[in-house]
């Protein structure tokens, strides 16, 4: 058995496509529904909260807007140890999530040997709405079935 997996969507639900990681989480639960082997959370922040939400798992996906200089919609894929960070990950008053990893490694907690970061580049992250952008809206069909893909048996 690959052991207990956390699906976790980062982001605002207000600030327009912020709410990318929090959407597709949503959606990939919907098609979960009945697998005790994964859950699925949703989360506003990042660093130490996000890190204290994977204790305990064996394995955690997060799903996140990421700005990374590419088009709108564009997906990344990356691990904890070759991470770059997305809008949630940290902030100026918390760790980012690879230094909240570390400390939570450090202080003994149960946390996931694997951690993908799974991160959908935004238009706009500062504009107040719930719904996505057209190009970051088209690209979460696609997301949704790599996670699915990726949570499979045959991904675990």
């Amino acid at each position: 058995m690959a052991g207990r997996t956390i699906l976790v969507g980062v982001g605002n639900p207000v600030l327009t496509d912020d709410s990318v990681g929090i959407l597709v989480a949503r959606r990939a639960g919907e098609a979960l529904t009945g697998r005790s082997d994964v859950d699925v959370r949703e989360l506003c922040l990042g660093g130490m909260e996000l890190m204290e939400a994977l204790v305990g798992y064996d394995r955690a996906i997060i799903v996140d807007a990421m700005t990374n200089g590419g088009p709108p919609g564009t997906v990344y894929r990356s691990s904890a140890e070759r991470m770059f960070e997305s809008r949630n990950s940290g902030c100026a008053h918390n760790a980012t999530l690879g230094d909240a990893l570390e400390i939570g490694r450090a202080v003994g907690l149960k946390l996931p040997e694997s951690v993908e970061i799974v991160g959908i580049e935004p238009a706009d992250v500062t504009t107040f709405g719930e719904s996505l952008t057209p190009l970051v809206d088209r690209a979460v069909p696609g997301v949704v079935i790599e996670l699915l893909s990726m949570l499979s048996p045959a991904g675990i």
